[in-house]
């Protein structure tokens, strides 16, 4: 049957039901002369003589005569020769159906079956052989192939989940040391600040480096409280949010801080300007303060390297929404990053420093707090004037915009 393994479906489907449908044929017609020779044997043959009285003639007759059993069984002959070839065809048109089955579509249909079951179970570990070069065969054949390079890119995958696994370990190693360096600095600063001696000329002073000494001490703890999320988590799915209650006021002065150091070494101005939530909010509201603040320093730090003098930060609450907004006066987004929307490692420039993470962090933990990320270009109120060939052009600049928005729930003070 190898002859017909080779063959295409469609060939081999004619081939087999040609040759069921000839030994048909030859059955039925077999079956039809032997009933014809049983029928013959059943019959009994005799000699009669038949006289005419009136013209005293003699005739001489070959008549049959047979018992009653040898008739019926003749008669079921007869039936029999009628009813076995329509038999023989029905048989030979399920023989036909039934080899073509196990000889064409079994064992192709149950190994792509099985294949696909195991990749299902996310097991690659196998190899799917064609055997035979038919339809089913090619689709095997393709099968394997798709297996193959599923399993290169599962393994490509594992491969870069590693290496961003090490990666983490060493930057959460490499920087906890300095951290905990850092902390044992300010405590001891701290210390000294206490210890010295009551004087009206340096209390001032020393007010101030005490409030210096507890920002520099906040930011290290929040510091190391990225440290060990990045050593405790796989991938950024499974950071946890954990609400708490914040004043809107306590909120807004936390924000104003944070951005009024983070420009301070920077010649772009920054304007801050926050919404009278004590109308809408009469008491605390619950966020997850630290996802909050990481998406604030990421838009304004990206804010601060494209805007070109002006950065304009709006912050916004309602009744379930908490809204962060950076403008700037830069170039705005590729029209690439507007239409393809915030992927990962998609950088705005070809800067080396930069991986093209930031927008794309602050979308996930706006999603994992409930909220949303958007993007978008504006153009901005002012231009700059270039002159070429001693003549004055007014060139328009298009900021970007970036929105967060998280969700929240405000808790209501009893009076």
């Amino acid at each position: 049957m190898e002859w017909l393994r080779r063959m295409k479906l469609k060939r081999a489907l004619f081939a087999i039901a040609f040759l069921n449908i000839t030994i048909a044929l030859i059955l039925s017609l077999l079956a039809i002369w032997g009933c014809a020779e049983l029928r013959s044997y059943f019959a009994t043959e005799g000699i009669g003589i038949i006289m005419d009285a009136q013209s005293e003639q003699v005739t001489v007759r070959q008549i049959q005569e047979g018992s009653a059993g040898e008739e019926t069984a003749a008669e079921i002959l007869s039936v029999v020769q009628i009813l076995l070839p329509i038999v023989i065809y029905i048989c030979a048109l399920f023989l036909s159906a039934s080899l073509f089955y196990r000889l064409k579509l079994r064992d192709p249909i149950e190994a792509l079956t099985k294949g696909a079951d195991r990749i299902i179970d996310n097991d690659l570990d196998f190899e799917m052989a064609a055997g035979s070069e038919d339809e089913l065969g090619q689709l095997c054949t393709a099968f394997e192939t798709m297996r193959k390079t599923l399993l290169a890119n599962n393994r490509e995958l594992w491969r870069q989940a590693e290496e961003r696994r090490r990666l983490n370990a060493a930057f959460a190693h490499d920087l906890r040391n300095p951290v905990t360096v850092l902390k044992g600095s300010v405590k001891l600063a701290k210390n000294s600040v206490a210890g010295m001696m009551a004087d009206a000329r340096q209390g001032e002073q020393r007010k101030q480096l005490a409030e210096h000494l507890q920002r520099i001490e906040d930011y290290t703890d929040r510091i190391e409280q990225y440290v060990e999320t990045m050593s405790s988590i796989q991938k950024l799915e499974q950071i946890e949010i954990n609400k708490e209650p914040a004043a809107w006021d306590s909120l807004v002065i936390e924000l104003e801080n944070m951005i009024r150091f983070m420009g301070a070494d920077s010649q772009k101005e920054i304007c801050f300007q926050p919404s009278q939530a004590a109308e809408r909010v009469a008491g605390d509201i619950l966020l997850d303060k630290s996802i909050f603040f990481q998406v604030a320093e990421n838009l304004v730090a990206n804010a601060m390297r494209f805007a070109a003098h002006k950065i304009m930060v709006q912050c916004a609450v309602t009744d379930e929404n908490l809204s962060f907004t950076v403008s700037d006066d830069g170039c705005g987004f590729p029209e690439k990053l507007l239409q393809n929307g915030i992927q990962p490692f998609q950088k705005g420039t070809e800067e080396t420093g930069h991986f093209g993470m930031g927008l794309y962090l602050c979308e996930l933990l706006c999603k994992k707090h409930g909220g949303t990320l958007s993007i978008q270009n504006k153009p901005s109120m002012q231009g700059t004037t270039t002159t070429q060939n001693n003549q004055t052009v007014q060139k328009s600049i298009s900021g970007a915009t970036v929105c967060a928005v998280i969700k929240i729930q405000p808790i209501l003070r009893d009076f």
